[in-house]
C-alpha cells in the first residue's frame, strides 16, 4: 500500500487563493447575484413577477429590472423581497 504525501499549502498559497476568488466574486456585482438569487429563488417558489410585486408592495417592472441586475436596491427593500420569499437577506447575497 502507498503511502499519499499530504501537501498543505503555505501561507501564501493559500493568501493568493483567496485573492484569486475574491476577484472572481468581484467579477460579478453584487446587483447582479442579488437579481439571479432572487430569480433563482422565486422560481423554486413557483411565483411570478407580479405576484412578487403584489407582496413587496411595488411594481412588477421593479422586480423585472432587479432580477436583471438593472436595480441597487434599499436595504429596506432586499429585506422586504426576501420576507415574500421565506428567506434571510444574506442568502440573496
Amino acid at each position: 500500500m502507498k503511502k499519499h504525501k499530504m501537501v498543505i499549502p503555505n501561507a501564501s498559497e493559500r493568501s493568493r487563493e483567496r485573492q484569486e476568488i475574491g476577484k472572481q466574486i468581484e467579477n460579478v456585482k453584487i446587483e447582479t447575484r442579488f437579481g439571479r438569487n432572487v430569480r433563482k429563488l422565486r422560481k423554486s417558489k413557483k411565483i411570478t413577477q407580479e405576484e412578487l410585486a403584489c407582496m413587496c408592495n411595488c411594481y412588477q417592472h421593479y422586480i423585472s429590472e432587479l432580477e436583471r441586475g438593472k436595480r441597487n436596491i434599499s436595504l429596506r427593500a432586499a429585506e422586504m423581497i426576501a420576507h415574500a420569499l421565506g428567506v434571510e437577506i444574506q442568502d440573496l447575497l
